[in-house]
């Protein structure tokens, strides 16, 4: 079915591209994919999803119309209705280096974690505040660009705030944007100490909004009024530092999500309610080829227990396509599961990236 959904994609595009540019030389497409396979288990056996898993799947198609409009166009499995679906489906303009606009659905400029790719993720999950805090992908304008040599980018859009939903709840729109400072800019040789610095706000009015996993501890019906259609306003920011020298990074992201909500979210309890969580990691990463990093990852969810976890990871990349990665995670203070981590949870990963 996939190849189909491909082919057809890569005609669709080969069509739109206006007959004028005919004369020109044609823009080449790029087809390209992601594939993240493993297995996953748990010390407590009664959790489920144990065994050999598909974490990714992807197929992309992106290119340029003319010399005005860069296109991409991505479709991912979901495991949850074992289908299809579009993932990012985007028109760019880039105006100057310094400025490019866009068009379609795609991943919203907030967080850092959350804005860096699936493949280029340390683990095989995000971390709880980014899984849980982060705007999923939305539909909607957005802009960005760099200055300074690379060194200061930045990024802001407005969105529908509904997710891959084409409709909108109400009359609102969420806003989301990020700011981020790199001492060196987009090249950094090896032996240069590189500090990197980000910050992210984002605000949302909804009436019903889906919200991201993991903002309740436990099954996500247990409260519908916040997981699955979230009405109030809701305020998002976090911050994050990286410093990197030799084969040494040290990482931390910090999110926050102060929601106000139309409805108290227990029926009695308050009508605001807040959660939040940061990660804090480190990687040593001598030759390139191997990487052994260690992350404490802590959340408190909007309702429910604290989650807080140390999780251990050794990746091992052969090439500039490949990864191998093995990561197993420990609970703190007797903590509950996570929806992606449970204390003694084992995980392997093979992932090719083209």
């Amino acid at each position: 079915m996939i190849a189909r959904i491909c082919a057809r994609t890569v005609v669709a595009l080969g069509l739109a591209i206006p007959s004028g540019m005919a004369a020109q030389e044609a823009s080449p497409i790029e087809v390209g994919g992601l594939l993240r396979a493993g297995a996953r288990a748990h010390a407590d056996s009664t959790l489920g999803g144990q065994g050999f898993r598909l974490f990714e799947s992807r197929l992309k198609v992106e290119g340029a119309v003319g010399l005005v409009f860069d296109y991409k166009f991505v479709v991912r499995y979901d495991a949850g209705r074992d289908t299809y679906r579009i993932h990012d489906a985007v028109v760019t303009m880039p105006v100057i280096p310094e400025f490019e606009l866009s068009l379609g659905m795609f991943k919203p400029y907030f967080g850092y974690e959350a804005t860096v790719s699936r493949s280029d993720i340390t683990f095989v999950e995000r971390s709880q505040a980014a899984t849980a805090l982060r705007p999923d992908r939305q539909i909607g304008v957005q802009a960005g660009g760099q200055a300074l040599d690379g060194r200061f980018t930045y990024g802001a859009g407005l969105y529908n705030g509904n997710g891959r939903s084409v409709t909108n709840d109400g009359d609102n729109y969420m806003f989301a944007g990020r700011l981020q400072y790199n001492s060196i800019g987009t090249i950094a040789f090896y032996d240069e100490l590189v500090v990197q610095a980000g910050a992210s706000l984002s605000y949302s009015e909804d009436t019903s909004a889906p919200l991201g996993k993991g903002i309740i501890t436990g099954d996500r019906s247990a409260a519908p009024g916040i997981t699955s259609d979230f009405a109030g306003s809701r305020l998002y920011w976090g911050a994050d530092v990286q410093v990197s020298y030799h084969s040494l990074t040290l990482t931390g992201e910090y999110l926050r999500a102060d929601f106000d909500l139309d409805a108290p979210l227990t029926g009695s309890g308050p009508a605001e309610t807040e959660a939040y969580g940061g990660w804090v990691q480190f990687g040593y990463r001598p030759w390139g080829l191997l990487e052994a990093v260690v992350r404490y990852d802590g959340f408190r969810p909007a309702l429910g227990a604290d989650r807080k976890f140390m999780v251990f990871g050794l990746n091992l990349y052969p090439d500039g396509y490949a990864r191998f990665g093995l990561q197993y995670a420990s609970a703190l203070d007797d903590s509950p599961h996570a929806p992606t981590l449970s204390d003694g949870q084992f995980q392997f990963l093979a992932q090719v990236d083209f």
